[in-house]
């Protein structure tokens, strides 16, 4: 979260959220900062999967930032499942995206060296 631009003196307001697989033999890992002091928002966040050989690769990333909180100028990310969506026998993660009012979903294909996005659509708003 530093390489994001978290400051140090922030650490104590960073949740950790991981989900082991041992199916795919990876986790995925969220650290998630999230402060509001009156309208003003600051945020930081990544997710990233590691494996069992410990190299983590990232998926998402939202670098420290200010924000609006009525209005955040930023897309922030949720993994909301972990599962075989396109038959090919692998682990994909499907995110939901949230930006302001808009919302889609977007899937990532995680294999050996890689990940990339195979689905993004079904945006909505609120």
């Amino acid at each position: 979260m530093r390489r994001l631009g978290l400051p140090a003196r922030e650490d104590q307001h960073t949740y950790f959220t991981v989900w082991g697989l041992a199916s795919s033999g990876w986790s995925l890992a969220k650290a998630d900062y999230n402060r509001l002091v009156g309208t003003d928002l600051t945020l930081c966040q990544i997710i990233v999967i590691i494996d069992q050989s410990l190299h983590v690769r990232v998926l998402r990333k939202v670098p420290f930032q200010k924000a609006d909180a009525d209005v955040p100028a930023v897309t922030t990310w949720s993994p909301l499942d972990v599962a075989g969506v396109d038959g090919d026998g692998h682990v994909d993660v499907i995110f939901e995206g949230d930006a302001y009012e808009d919302h889609w979903l977007e899937v990532d294909s995680v294999q050996d060296e890689s990940s990339y996005t195979i689905f993004s659509g079904l945006g909505y708003y609120l």
